[in-house]
């Protein structure tokens, strides 16, 4: 009996993540509403997984490298230095696109800000409210820091990479129309 229960909870569950999946991306006849919104979501989870493996990997080597600095000074080390290093890689992705689609690396760091909004959302209605300032701030400092930081470390310089690029595309647009055409004459 625990297992049928078990079953229609999951399937539930399951229908509910794809009506969420099929309204988000999916227009009504199953196909793609926008390649560049379900790629740079996919992306954004690609990086939220670079992001967890930079820390859990790092916060035990930051916290013993770290240890005699005062409190302060080692959470913020703890949040920025895993944050920095996982955007290297993020960030660096930016250069394996092609021009058309450079655009998908800062369209996926607006991705995780949306993510850590609904996160943050979801984790009010988890908490238990007797202690509602202790739990939501672990919950803030667990999970809502940690992605801020390393949405805000990634996304800026890769907005600022793809707004040179856009910078770089318009000044040839530029250069190609002051350039005299022979098909013209």
């Amino acid at each position: 009996m625990h297992l049928t229960l078990m079953a229609k909870e999951r399937s539930k569950l399951q229908r509910r993540i794809d009506a969420f999946t099929r309204v988000l991306f999916l227009d009504e006849n199953g196909k793609p509403k926008s390649a560049t919104f379900l790629y740079s979501f996919l992306l954004a989870i690609l990086f939220g997984v670079i992001y967890a493996a930079s820390y859990l990997l790092l916060l035990d080597v930051l916290n013993n490298a770290f240890g005699a600095l005062p409190v302060f000074w080692q959470n913020v080390l703890q949040f920025l230095i895993p944050a920095i290093v996982g955007s290297i890689p993020c960030v660096l992705s930016f250069f394996l696109f092609r021009d058309e689609n450079k655009r998908l690396v800062p369209d996926a760091y607006l991705w995780l800000l949306a993510l850590l909004v609904l996160f943050m959302l979801a984790a009010l209605l988890l908490i238990d409210w007797s202690d509602a300032a202790t739990e939501y701030g672990l919950f803030w400092m667990l999970l809502g820091l940690p992605m801020l930081v390393s949405a805000l470390v990634g996304g800026i310089p890769a907005f600022l990479l793809y707004r040179g690029e856009l910078k770089k595309r318009k000044a040839a647009q530029e250069q190609a129309k002051k350039r005299p055409s022979y098909y013209n004459t």
